[in-house]
């Protein structure tokens, strides 16, 4: 069956499917404003209207995306304004557009960074963001001036949040900084440590948990959880790109000791997934995959059906991965009930060399899709190469 390999995957990554993409911030422009100045990020807003092609092509087929929401999620705060609403006039007024989509990043002081016209590709998003983040990029300055002598708290805490913002290592900046104090618990040290813990397995870090009860009341209790969130996973993310099983334990230890139960199960799976991949494992690999399905997703047939796409692409030939993937295709059929859920159950027991059984979920896949109203041609295609 080798040769429906290709086929197969390409199959899957062809299916539509919701996923965790962007998160757009519901409020007002001001509150907008406000939570940006607050955690020192840039803000993409997604100018529309409801009527624009483009517009609803993007909402659809791009923010939706994992890869989208991954990456704007971390570094900006989204929202989307609706340019012929009458509650956005703030906004409107402010930031006229002429065609739409026009998507605007724009800094904490309500100045614009980067702007761009016209509806955008994954990729397109993808590096419109990077600019973005690239030409806000402040770090320069405070270098200078470090570099000069100045090594006061106020100067190195936002040298930090620079380089932190722009995505470049900080812990010699703050090593250098922890080195020469006397004292750490003062408010403005204790800011420093916050911000400048970026990874677990770090002296900061440590600074961090030892000092958390005062630096909640500085920061607030979910700021602190977000930092040891970050710090964890970025522990865990290292250890993927070394291929480290020291780095990937010491991450999840810490997740489990310092994070609340639940979401440190939930982050543990996701690592233990990235982990697995990396270092081509499939034995511990769909370990990670019956935990996922079984205490993150459970009945989501959504991520169920992620989860799947993942198992193929990343272990196509091994027997045991694409078995379970076979599994947990049938519940996201039953739960789900969509036409591309039935087609991954029948790709797959096809792969696993079930044809007759692949032809029937395909052709309960074709009904549904005509019932609906959904495009068959995929579907199609796939019933006349089964014959």
């Amino acid at each position: 069956m080798k040769k429906y390999i290709v086929a197969f995957v390409a199959i899957l990554c062809s299916l539509s499917m919701s996923a965790q993409g962007i998160e757009f911030f519901h409020g007002t422009w001001e509150e907008a404003l406000a939570k940006a100045k607050k955690e020192d990020k840039l803000i993409f807003a997604d100018a529309f209207t409801k009527w624009c092609g483009p517009c609803k092509s993007m909402a659809a087929n791009v923010f939706t995306l994992p890869k989208a929401g991954e990456f704007y999620n971390k570094n900006f705060i989204c929202v989307k304004m609706d340019m012929e609403e009458e509650a956005n006039t703030v906004f409107i007024d402010k930031y006229p557009v002429s065609a739409y989509p026009t998507l605007f990043f724009i800094k904490p002081d309500g100045s614009i960074a980067r702007k761009q016209v016209g509806g955008q590709s994954i990729e397109g998003l993808m590096e419109l963001g990077k600019n973005a983040i690239n030409s806000w990029d402040t770090s320069a300055e405070f270098a200078k001036k470090y570099e000069a002598g100045d090594r006061s708290a106020e100067l190195v805490l936002s040298y930090i949040k620079a380089l932190n913002r722009s995505g470049k290592p900080t812990l010699k900046i703050v090593n250098e900084y922890i080195a020469k104090q006397s004292d750490m618990t003062t408010p403005e040290n204790l800011r420093i440590v916050h911000e400048g813990a970026t990874e677990a397995d770090s002296r900061v870090f440590e600074l961090l948990i030892k000092n958390k009860t005062k630096i909640a009341t500085l920061v607030g209790e979910e700021a602190l959880e977000n930092k040891i969130i970050t710090a964890c996973k970025n522990t865990c993310d290292k250890a993927v790109q070394f291929k480290n099983d020291a780095l990937h334990e010491e991450g999840k230890q810490k997740m489990k000791k310092y994070l609340p139960a639940t979401k440190a199960e939930e982050l543990i799976i996701d690592a233990d997934l990235k982990y697995y991949i990396a270092i081509k494992n499939p034995k511990k690999y769909l370990r990670a995959c019956n935990d996922c399905a079984q205490d993150e997703i459970k009945n989501d047939a959504n991520k169920l059906h992620e989860l799947i796409k993942d198992m193929v692409t990343n272990f196509p030939t091994e027997k045991a991965v694409l078995k379970s993937a076979e599994k947990f295709a049938k519940k996201a059929a039953e739960n789900g009930g969509m036409p591309e859920y039935y087609m991954t159950y029948a790709s797959l027991l096809l792969k696993n060399e079930k044809k007759a059984d692949a032809k029937k979920m395909a052709t309960k896949a074709l009904e549904i899709a005509k019932t609906k109203k959904i495009a068959t041609e995929k579907i199609e295609m796939f019933l006349e190469k089964l014959g």
